[in-house]
């Protein structure tokens, strides 16, 4: 409902929804088929711009938050730096990202529930994955949805590029099976789910919030900064937002805060909400002493093996994901994601243009997917325009790096495999002797790996004996009532596919348990 920003400022909000991002554009959609409720959704950023360039391809610049992030386990503004950028737009990090459409494992859920939080188990999930998505791929049986407000689209196999056909081809040739449907969690190599409508992203925003902009009751409210939670008396009361560059202050029955595992954490510690020291020591309010704050952050590393497409290979219209592979290294549960990324043009990846030139990019990359590494994202003053201090800790464990290493020489097996060999006209950075060598290929790991922006787990859920623990199991902040949070930050662990498609299917359940 198109509503003056003096209205918006008046208050009298049932909720505020801070972030209009995956999660935030389906809370606040959910929320007002409730007939008579109010509510305010925040985004700092706006309307994302027209889509260009090959489908899946991520947007990297116009549109996010700059963060930048320290990769290892250094202390943040030190050691290796790395680009961290999540969305600042409608839809937020889904209007961005690589549009890739993959659950979580049935045994990451299941794990959330043994760590104290049994509603959230396998069972407990599944309903609200259903009811997202439409997949037109897999109708039949109990296990998808297909009349959600999220298309979900695999490219059928003789609509592959030649790469990804190249790919599939040689991941079949070192023995790994084939995969049609990787969201029914078993290993294999497959064609990637995406949420793609033709060639065009649906972002959540594009879902849920676009079909609901005119509905009585809601309010969005773009290009505006939150700057804090209020909070009296142990209660949250509405935001404090800078508008036009003005502070203003707008009540509300509830908050729930769905800025994203780097947002969500650094607005709780401008609100007094982390460990006390640290909110004593920047000149805050103590509101709630809860440690956990900003702790915990965790993302899937990736160590990529790059590769100039042989002449003619990509066409300019190719796709970047249309396949990988999810293997178990180690003989156990599925560990590692082989990332087929194709058609790599320009500077579209941090330091990856100079190398390649004019040349189209391949990468068969191994992305580590139960990584043990944790980091940390922290306030470095009260002002919310100070850059945060982010640090990643990536491969700072020894069995990630293991992984990693193992994950690398199977990706290494596959570029080099007689079905992909003729795709590339050669590979950059790597060479036999670093992929054979133990001691050569742990520092090169150490070297390459990166982020992939997938930042979860920094406001993690738990029971409230839990000294780490920041929201309860129904996403209530301990300690503050009528506040909750709802998005990747609350994962206890993160979850072995990319955190999109579990961030709606927070929001589907916090929504229900918010009517």
């Amino acid at each position: 409902m198109a509503r003056t920003a003096s209205d918006v400022l008046a208050g009298g909000w049932d909720d505020i929804v801070v972030g209009a991002g995956s999660a935030g554009s389906v809370l606040a959609a959910r929320l007002t088929e409730q007939n008579g409720r109010r509510v305010l959704l925040i985004e700092a950023g706006t309307e994302p711009a027209p889509q260009s360039g090959p489908p899946g391809s991520p947007v990297l610049t116009g549109a996010n938050w700059d963060h930048a992030a320290s990769v290892g386990d250094t202390a943040p503004g030190t050691g290796r730096q790395y680009p961290y950028l999540v969305g600042k737009v409608l839809g937020g990090s889904s209007a961005v990202n690589g549009a890739i459409a993959l659950r979580g494992l049935p045994a990451d859920f299941d794990g959330w529930a043994a760590a104290g939080n049994p509603g959230w188990s396998w069972p407990h999930v599944l309903p609200y994955f259903r009811r997202l998505e439409s997949d037109a791929d897999h109708p039949a049986g109990a296990l998808h949805g297909t009349d959600g407000p999220l298309p979900i689209r695999r490219p059928a196999p003789d609509r592959l590029s030649a790469t990804a056909t190249a790919f599939l081809a040689g991941c079949r040739a070192v023995g790994l099976p084939a995969r049609p449907d990787l969201n029914d969690g078993g290993t294999g190599a497959g064609p990637i789910p995406a949420n793609l409508a033709g060639r065009h992203r649906v972002s959540a925003a594009d879902a849920y919030l676009e079909p609901v902009r005119g509905r009585d009751g809601l309010a969005v409210l773009d290009r505006c900064e939150v700057t804090r939670v209020l909070v009296v008396g142990g209660r949250a009361t509405g935001v404090e937002l800078l508008l036009d560059g003005r502070l203003h202050q707008v009540a509300a029955d509830r908050v729930t805060l769905c800025a994203g595992a780097i947002g969500t954490p650094l607005l709780l510690q401008r609100s007094g909400i982390g460990a006390a020291d640290r909110s004593v020591a920047l000149g805050l309010p103590v509101t709630a002493d809860l440690p956990g704050v900003g702790g915990n952050l965790i993302d899937h590393p990736l160590v990529p093996v790059w590769s100039a497409a042989a002449p003619g290979v990509c066409g300019d219209d190719d796709p970047w994901h249309e396949a990988m592979a999810r293997v178990a290294t180690t003989g156990g549960e599925a560990d590692v994601n082989l990332l087929l990324v194709a058609n790599v043009r320009g500077a579209a990846i941090p330091g990856i243009g100079a190398v390649l030139g004019g040349d189209a990019g391949i990468s068969v990359g191994a992305l580590l997917l139960a990584p043990r590494s944790r980091g940390t994202v922290e306030l470095t003053h009260a002002d919310p325009k100070a850059a945060p201090a982010i640090r990643l800790g990536l491969g700072t464990d020894p069995d990630d790096l293991a992984r990693l290493m193992n994950g690398v020489r199977l990706a290494w097996s596959v570029v080099r495999s007689a079905p992909f060999a003729p795709v590339v006209s050669r590979t950059f950075l790597w060479t036999e002797r670093m992929v054979d060598d133990d001691a050569l290929l742990r520092r090169a790991v150490a070297n390459f790996v990166s982020p992939t922006w997938h930042a979860a787990g920094t406001a993690r859920m738990g029971t409230a004996g839990d000294p780490g623990a920041v929201v309860d199991e129904r996403l209530n902040v301990h300690g503050v009532a009528g506040l909750r949070v709802a998005d990747a930050s609350v994962m206890p662990t993160i979850v072995r596919a990319p955190t999109n498609l579990t961030c709606i299917m927070l929001a589907e359940r916090a929504a229900e348990w918010m009517r």
